[in-house]
């Protein structure tokens, strides 16, 4: 039986995997809200409050834009920010030995894949918000659901424990 191994290249695939993942859940985003827009009704939810049953409702409005909105640009935001300033891949004047430079590689696709599996979270969490906004202007929900937000928000932060355990073990070897 073969033994897998991590490698850096199958690090970049999965890399390229996530990164089309997050477009893809930005572009789910922007359909719903483009097919479920139309479909409002004239008085519509557009914001709820977490701890308490009421619910901002205003005439059918495009406001309800600014979830896929919000959505893209803090993805667009937090990629570029994260990979502008936590993915560099030497400090200038800073130079390697081959071993380190391979292993320094391998560390920064491993960050990478963190990067956007995080963000994959992230917009789960916005396309979460939007749809609860589209069953509460509906009638179909009487609020949003916590257990669902709740555990996408508490995956997102068990990753961070996860990775760096996965760093650690990815390195030694």
């Amino acid at each position: 039986m073969k033994k897998f191994r991590l490698t850096a290249s199958a690090l970049k695939n999965s890399v390229v995997f996530l990164r089309s993942a997050n477009w893809i859940l930005i572009a789910i985003g922007w359909v719903a809200a483009l097919y479920a827009y139309p479909r409002l009704p004239g008085r519509m939810a557009l914001w709820f409050n977490f701890f308490s049953r009421n619910l901002l409702q205003v005439d059918k409005s495009v406001l309800f834009f600014l979830y896929p909105l919000s959505q893209t640009l803090i993805f667009l935001g937090l990629s570029f920010f994260i990979q502008r300033f936590f993915l560099n891949k030497k400090r200038p004047g800073e130079k390697l030995a081959a071993a380190n430079e391979i292993q320094e590689e391998r560390s920064l696709e491993l960050n990478r894949e963190f990067l956007w599996l995080a963000l994959i979270f992230v917009n789960l969490i916005f396309i979460h918000l939007q749809t609860s906004v589209i069953f509460l202007s509906h009638g179909l929900a009487s609020r949003i659901n916590p257990y669902y937000f709740y555990a996408i928000f508490g995956i997102l932060v068990m990753l961070v424990p996860y990775y760096r355990m996965r760093k650690k073990l990815f390195l030694k070897k």
